[in-house]
């Protein structure tokens, strides 16, 4: 069950959200909210297998592209709604890890993450090679979700409702029972094997979990821009993923927003002066967090706010260590 203060949270966003419109005016800045949906998104179900199972899977990002490209290529060519798409696309990366998971989960630590990284580039080089039905390096394109003027505030309000959905459905898992079985996995896998919990099976959950909403995410993203290219999947994104969800509060529930926030935020107002050095910038930053704060913004706010934003005891180590 879902704590007062989650319930808070999770209204503040709904009211930051609504208002945000009426503020601000600019296409750019309407488009930058809409591009930090879509990584709050992904960052919060990248969080779900890495903060909360203890997966150091690097191919998440890939089950973003898998989405997106399922969802366009189904709405180009057999003519299905790009809502219809979101649905699709989280079904295509979930199978995928699904299979995926079932093969890979057997290993640990840094070959778990070699292994997912080369699916990763695998995948990365037939969305690229199959130019025929992928459209190759130049991308594919996608039908919006609304057309005319006001189509890219429309489908803000669609963004603003997927990322409320995934708080929720974080927020609930964390405080369910199937969440302590995924802490319990991360925490300490022998022991919990001991203590008769299935932790093959609740690997694969979390990895399947996460990896679906993956999917949500890139078709968002596809429908949104009317473009999905293998940028979507790229390398130097796994790592900006990973700088999020790291610098936010890795394993907590509302650090992937917060980091996400920080980097999205931070890149726009960056854009022109430094760009260049955004990625060394972020990098620094990332170095600063794991040497004197490993669980982020999240732990210099329960400094600041104790009592108010104390999570609950089953996250455990909030640095995901």
């Amino acid at each position: 069950m879902m704590k007062r203060t989650d319930i808070l949270v999770g209204l503040a966003i709904l009211a930051s959200g609504l208002l945000a419109p009426l503020f601000i005016s600019s296409p750019v800045w309407i488009t930058t909210l809409n591009i930090f949906f879509y990584y709050s998104i992904l960052s919060i179900s990248y969080n779900i297998v890495f903060g909360y199972t203890g997966l150091f899977s690097f191919c998440h990002v890939t089950f973003g592209a898998i989405g997106g490209y399922t969802s366009a290529l189904l709405a180009q060519h057999a003519g299905l709604p790009p809502f219809l798409g979101l649905v699709l696309g989280g079904l295509a990366a979930g199978l995928t890890s699904l299979v995926l998971g079932f093969i890979l989960l057997r290993v640990r630590g840094f070959y778990l993450c070699l292994v997912t990284w080369a699916f990763g580039m695998v995948m990365d080089n037939v969305i690229k090679t199959e130019h025929q039905i992928t459209g190759g390096t130049g991308g594919f394109l996608a039908p919006t979700f609304f057309s005319g003027p006001r189509a890219g505030l429309y489908a803000y309000f669609v963004g603003l409702g997927l990322l409320l959905l995934m708080y929720v459905v974080s927020a609930w898992l964390m405080r369910s029972r199937w969440g302590l079985y995924l802490f319990a996995v991360r925490d300490d896998l022998d022991a919990a094997e001991t203590m008769g919990v299935r932790t093959r099976f609740w690997k694969v959950f979390g990895f399947v979990f996460g990896s679906a909403w993956a999917g949500v995410a890139g078709a968002f993203y596809a429908h949104f821009f009317s473009l999905v290219d293998p940028s979507i999947g790229a390398l130097d994104e796994m790592g900006k993923l990973c700088l999020m969800v790291i610098i936010g509060g890795l394993g907590t529930l509302y650090g992937p927003i917060l980091g996400t926030f920080f980097v999205v935020i931070m890149s726009e107002f960056i854009r022109g002066f430094v760009a260049e050095q955004s990625i060394l910038i972020f990098a620094v930053v990332m170095m600063l967090t794991m040497r004197f704060a490993r669980g982020g913004f999240m732990q210099v706010l329960h400094l600041i706010f104790a009592g108010w934003l104390k999570e609950s005891p089953e996250e455990g180590s909030e640095a995901g260590g």
